[in-house]
């Protein structure tokens, strides 16, 4: 590596440092070098471990979306709470989209208790569970996120353009100071969109930690769900998810942070 590549990405490491992320088209004005160039910085410095990229930039590893398997340890009773209000939503015998996500897996170990179920998903922990489960599968198959373990891409989203939903459920990182659910995967955000306009009934998941937390891209406004459910919240939080026409709140052992 020349010296002149490694103090630009090292300049770019403390841009990461102080903003948190970057974009490809802002570091490639900056530093007068084409967009091609600064992609490969940030792959280098990806395969360093010393950030994470997304679409059209890179954001610190910190900031990335936490994995599945730490999601299921946080608010865990607050989800199966929330599974336990989602589940009286699935008719037997229907086309049903989970979504990847802590809570729509607590809601897909339930799924036993129903009858002659098609599940669709894009979610790879939620396809093994189902997989030994009396009901038909439909994985969407596509490019497995690292984080998350999702089925993204061109490949999924024409598979599921194909598919009829009877209810989706998902879930969202976060819509703090957003009008609608966000996620931190632009891919992710993509796969959202086509099943939102897949689904005849659209049911948000979120815990009452979301209204803390934000991704980077909005995929849906609160408007285009019919149902979310959460657990326990207030006033206030409640005024910020008014344009949802129905809103559960499940029952938890634990209180609003």
């Amino acid at each position: 590596m020349s010296k002149k590549t490694q103090t630009r990405q090292d300049e770019i490491y403390q841009q990461l440092l102080t903003q948190g992320e970057v974009r490809v088209n802002e570091l490639a004005a900056h530093f007068s070098v084409s967009m091609e160039t600064i992609r490969k910085d940030l792959s280098r410095m990806e395969q360093e471990g010393l950030l994470v990229k997304t679409h059209g930039g890179a954001m610190t590893a910190e900031l990335k979306e936490a994995s599945v398997d730490r999601k299921q340890m946080e608010h865990a009773e607050w989800k199966k709470a929330i599974a336990r209000a989602a589940l009286p939503l699935i008719q037997d015998h229907t086309v049903i989209f989970l979504g990847p996500g802590s809570t729509t897996l607590a809601l897909a170990k339930l799924l036993p208790l129903k009858k002659d179920l098609i599940i669709a998903t894009n979610s790879l922990p939620i396809a093994q569970l189902v997989t030994d489960m009396r009901h038909e599968l439909i994985f969407t198959g596509g490019k497995i996120l690292k984080r998350g373990k999702a089925a993204t891409g061109a490949f999924t989203n024409t598979y599921i353009d194909s598919i009829h939903i009877d209810t989706a459920f998902m879930g969202c990182d976060g819509f703090r100071n957003r009008a609608g659910p966000t996620t931190f995967a632009y891919e992710e955000m993509e796969v959202k969109q086509h099943v939102l306009r897949q689904a005849s009934k659209k049911v948000l998941l979120c815990d009452a930690s979301k209204f803390q937390k934000v991704g980077i891209y909005t995929f849906a406004s609160f408007a285009m769900f019919d149902v979310l459910i959460t657990n326990v919240i207030t006033l206030a939080q409640k005024q910020r998810i008014k344009d949802v026409p129905r809103i559960i709140q499940a029952g938890g052992n634990e209180k609003d942070e």
